[in-house]
């Protein structure tokens, strides 16, 4: 199947899902881009990571059953001083950092009102930051079609297609519990690396 029709595909599938599983995939991605945030705050000094983590920590806990959607409105509060500001910084790890908070973000807003926008935006934005790096590490040059083609044929976007159709995969034949959380928080981790290729080891 082409990425265009699984795309697509993965559309129409959080179109039915329930409010928990759509939580989970916008957290389970949001989880994955992690490394990203976490080294940019770490060589740069930059925001308060531990605050990040803890916003993530705490959607793991509502997937599992144990947290309450009630107190993630102080959640985004302590997560939009760290959404990096990109036209005041040259280093493109910066880009990346910034897509991670703002997918949080989109996984926090979803954990408040259950909606496949929000989760889909996490989606679109994790392909979208791939696409940039791959354009700032390896095909400065290729443009329009060209680079569209580039990036869908890599790896690292196969890789994160795949992800995201494991995530699926798992959860529609599931029921919430934190066995389900754990499992999936297990995939999403990726032993520390980001889909970028990203490892804080």
């Amino acid at each position: 199947m082409n990425t265009h029709r699984q795309y697509a595909q993965f559309l129409r599938q959080l179109d039915k899902l329930s409010a928990w599983k759509l939580i989970t995939v916008a957290t389970a991605v949001s989880e994955r881009s992690w490394p990203n945030f976490a080294l940019f705050a770490e060589l740069t000094e930059f925001g308060h990571p531990q605050d990040v983590r803890h916003c993530l920590n705490m959607l793991w806990d509502n997937i599992a059953g144990y947290q309450s959607a009630k107190n993630f409105e102080r959640l985004l509060e302590k997560l939009e001083p760290n959404v990096p500001d990109l036209d005041g910084c040259e280093m493109f790890g910066a880009i990346p950092a910034h897509d991670s908070v703002i997918s949080t973000i989109c996984a926090v807003n979803c954990a408040m009102e259950p909606d496949a926008g929000e989760t889909a935006s996490a989606l679109t934005l994790s392909l979208s930051t791939i696409g940039k790096f791959i354009k700032y590490t390896e095909a400065e040059e290729l443009k329009g079609t060209e680079l569209q083609q580039y990036v869908e044929q890599h790896e690292l976007y196969q890789q994160q297609m795949a992800f995201i159709q494991e995530v699926l995969d798992q959860i529609s034949k599931s029921k919430q519990s934190p066995d389900v959380m754990k499992k999936i928080r297990a995939v999403a981790r990726n032993e520390g690396i980001s889909h970028i290729g990203i490892s804080l080891e």
